[in-house]
């Protein structure tokens, strides 16, 4: 029977590694007060879950650890757990837990002949032996559900509804990289009033020719890519036919999220970046729950992007940024980046560069911003992948 003893801490993924690296047959948990209190063990065992390990039931015990920093306590907490199992193949991951919970166990299974691993945060995909006896890699890549699961959220919109919003992304994505090759702040569609926009968005959109931007009405490729993606009648005055809600929203900004999305996709394995996310809804209970435009996995670590359409008139101090750091710091995870894509001219100096201010504050949240004209060359790019390792500093 072989077991892999783990050390709770709030960081989970190198626990969540050596679990689908080896397989154990038994889960053995040291859980301390606090990671009880917080409620850490579930969340494991339900990131676990969601990667295809189940280890509910008898294949899991937690030993709790009274106290997590008195090494005397923490090698009581090991015997009661080894003395249930003494003539198991034990393995020992040492990376979680306290600083005097990871010294306790190494040494109390130095004697024991047990495999003592570490994972180097640095390089989440590899299990060091503590014996010499080398390096393994770890061929699991979590997805952002296990990722967001080990630290208690669950996703407020369901798979089949983010299976859906991206399934018109990948019909709507020619036309989104055509929008974005040529407009920037223009609000595409125009209203006459709050309510009748309100109506469109929610519900649907008699389109008439007053209704769209007088540069995309004027710009042939466009409006013919948005005749043929929405099947609307073209005249020479302009298109009229029927949008739905989801169409309308396109429209109304969110085809530079769908643009994006679709670029990241296309590019995942030139970029080494996996599970790309249309409008995931991230939540943890009691806590408000904030929609990521576009997520994805890059290594081991998860990166959201914030998309902003428009002038954005209203943040010209780019408060933007406290939002996403609000966001990001409600995992406690240790490598979750952002990046802000942006059409507004309200980032940038009078030679088109992000303001300093702006870049400062977005580089103390570890935050890239993408501007306006470079959203343009990646839509206009015949290699993407490469310039946006370039414009993300990859």
């Amino acid at each position: 029977m072989r077991t892999l003893l783990c050390l709770l801490s709030d960081q989970h993924v190198p626990n969540l590694l050596s679990v689908h690296h080896f397989r154990p047959d038994r889960l053995v948990l040291v859980e301390s007060e606090a990671m009880r209190e917080r409620g850490v063990a579930d969340d494991f065992l339900r990131a676990l879950k969601l990667g295809g390990l189940d280890y509910g039931g008898d294949r899991c015990e937690r030993q709790p650890l009274a106290h997590e920093d008195a090494l005397p306590e923490i090698r009581r907490a090991l015997q009661d757990a080894y003395g249930r199992h003494p003539s198991d193949e034990w393995i020992v991951n040492v990376t979680g837990g306290t600083k005097p919970m990871s010294i306790g166990t190494f040494q109390f299974f130095s004697v024991l002949e047990a495999t003592r691993v570490y994972i180097n945060q640095s390089r989440p995909n590899e299990i060091q032996f503590m014996d010499g006896a080398g390096i393994e890699r770890v061929a699991h890549r979590p997805t952002i559900a296990e990722f967001l699961a080990g630290y208690g959220f669950q996703s407020q919109k369901s798979p089949d509804d983010v299976a859906a919003a991206e399934d018109r992304a990948r019909q709507w994505w020619d036309l989104a990289r055509a929008l974005a090759a040529e407009f920037g702040s223009e609000e595409l569609l125009q209203f006459e009033s709050d309510k009748e926009r309100k109506k469109a968005k929610e519900k649907r959109l008699d389109l008439m020719t007053r209704h769209l931007h007088s540069r995309l009405a004027a710009s042939p490729t466009a409006r013919s890519f948005l005749a043929r993606t929405f099947a609307l009648n073209e005249t020479d005055d302009g298109l009229t036919g029927q949008l739905d809600k989801y169409q309308v929203q396109f429209l109304l900004g969110s085809w530079l999220e769908v643009f994006l999305w679709g670029l990241l996709e296309r590019c995942r394995e030139a970029l080494n970046i996996w599970d790309v996310r249309l409008g995931i809804v991230p939540q943890r209970p009691g806590q408000e729950a904030n929609e990521f435009d576009v997520s994805f996995m890059r290594n081991y670590g998860l990166w959201m992007v914030e998309c902003k359409t428009g002038s954005q008139e209203y943040d010209k101090g780019g408060e933007i940024l406290y939002k996403i750091e609000a966001i990001i710091r409600q995992p406690r995870a240790l490598h979750v980046r952002t990046i802000l894509a942006t059409t507004s001219s309200n980032v940038l100096d009078e030679q088109g560069q992000v303001r300093p201010e702006i870049k400062n504050r977005a580089a103390a949240h570890r935050c890239t911003i993408v501007r306006r004209d470079q959203i343009r060359d990646l839509a206009a790019s015949d290699n993407p992948s490469e310039l946006l390792k370039t414009i993300l500093g990859w």
